[in-house]
């Protein structure tokens, strides 16, 4: 599949799609990095629950890279990133603060960037 064939599969979000295309294609140093909300805020979707159902399609095909953070609720910075909820651990060590960290749904955060 392409952005173009879920674009195709989608058509109240097309421009979306187009949009979000434009903006992970563009080059940089390093992969910029984007939450559902900023995403939202960007390519301005018609339908927000269908937009991250169609982000879950792109990450299924590889156009879209889905990453599963933990947040250190002391420092607020990334303290691991995993593929899948499946791989989070139910504890993990923050060097930030050097503490274990029991890992919940409050510092988890979803996010994308380009494939």
């Amino acid at each position: 599949m392409s952005f173009e064939s879920i674009a195709n599969s989608h058509p109240s979000e097309q421009a979306a799609i187009g949009k979000l295309k434009q903006l992970l294609v563009r080059p940089r140093a390093h992969p910029e990095e984007f939450t559902l909300n900023r995403l939202c805020d960007l390519v301005a979707p018609h339908d927000r629950d269908e937009f991250a159902m169609i982000l879950g399609e792109l990450s299924r095909q590889g156009l879209l890279k889905l990453i599963v953070r933990v947040i250190s609720p002391t420092t607020q910075g990334g303290v691991g990133d995993f593929s899948t909820l499946a791989d989070v651990p139910h504890v993990i060590h923050d060097r930030r603060t050097d503490t274990n960290l029991e890992v919940s749904s409050e510092n988890l955060r979803i996010v994308y960037k380009a494939g």
